[in-house]
């Protein structure tokens, strides 16, 4: 069993509507972490396409889950024996006609403001392995603001846990991570990392700096955490991406500037917190069903 784990995280400057641009980044990043001994590269939200865009825009941008984009980012992996997670705007299928009661028809509307027989665009993040196999797909599930709303249709479920290189994994999209109950139900899923696309912007720097050591801490687990720099429209990025350990100390961090933050990610770390506070363990969920 592989008790190390090395990954990459990848601060950048947006480029957005630029697929050509996103797929030349990752093609240069992913060798220079390859170098590096690294397994698993994550890049920020939407990095591919861009995300703070107007509607119009991201609807030409948007990719498949599974188009030629993924297939380029598949052939990056394969070449470099790199996984790579990535965030992109992701063109789903039409809405289906379904039957639905009157109160299934009214919890429809407050979920989403699509009608009928309308294009749906999911804040996706996926990793594809190093054989170029896409093994995770997951759709934002806590929308964030008019941004968010204006342009996604929100996730119904949280990530699945996947193994990659003997590590189980699961994902999480920027304002989801905010939310104490998603880290840990992953943690209690089985997750050991958190892979963390984000897109965090002036003037919230606290949830880089203070919560998300604290969500690797309270769940004992590593968590990935990568922002862009720079601006997006009228978006000024905080920057400061992290790789938090399950002690809640920084095996990296990145200010305001682009960066390659890189980290050994280590079992016996996580088995060693675990015993020493064993959260896990102690829970009482029978005194917290009032908030589900």
């Amino acid at each position: 069993m592989n008790t190390d784990f090395t990954i990459a995280v990848l601060q950048h400057i947006p480029a957005p509507n630029n697929i050509a641009a996103a797929l030349q980044r990752l093609q240069t990043s992913a060798a220079q972490a390859a170098a590096e001994g690294c397994e698993l590269m994550l890049v920020p939200e939407c990095s591919i396409t861009g995300y703070n865009q107007p509607l119009e825009t991201m609807q030409d941008v948007a990719i498949e889950s599974d188009g030629e984009t993924t297939e380029a980012i598949a052939a990056i992996c394969r070449q470099h024996k790199i996984a790579i997670a990535y965030g992109f705007a992701e063109r789903g299928a039409d809405l289906e006609r379904v039957q639905t009661t009157k109160l299934e028809a009214i919890a429809k509307r407050e979920r989403s403001t699509e009608k009928e027989g309308e294009q749906q665009y999911f804040n996706c993040a996926q990793v594809i392995d190093a054989d170029g196999k896409i093994v995770s797909s997951y759709r934002k599930t806590h929308l964030w603001g008019e941004l968010d709303r204006t342009l996604f249709t929100a996730g119904e479920s949280l990530s699945a846990i996947v193994e990659i290189n003997g590590w189980k994994v699961g994902l999480l999209i920027c304002y989801d991570v905010e939310f104490p109950e998603t880290s840990r139900a992953l943690a209690l899923a089985g997750a050991e990392l958190i892979l963390v696309p984000t897109g965090l912007m002036q003037p919230w720097r606290e949830v880089a700096e203070r919560l998300i050591p604290v969500r690797a801490y309270e769940n004992q687990l590593y968590i990935a955490y990568c922002n862009y720099c720079g601006t997006e429209g009228d978006i000024v990025y905080e920057g400061r991406s992290c790789i938090a350990g399950p002690d809640g100390a920084d095996l990296d961090r990145a200010e305001k500037k682009p960066a390659l933050l890189t980290a050994t990610l280590s079992k016996d770390v996580i088995a060693e917190c675990r015993a020493a506070l064993p959260y896990h363990r102690d829970r009482r969920p029978e005194l917290y069903q009032s908030i589900s």
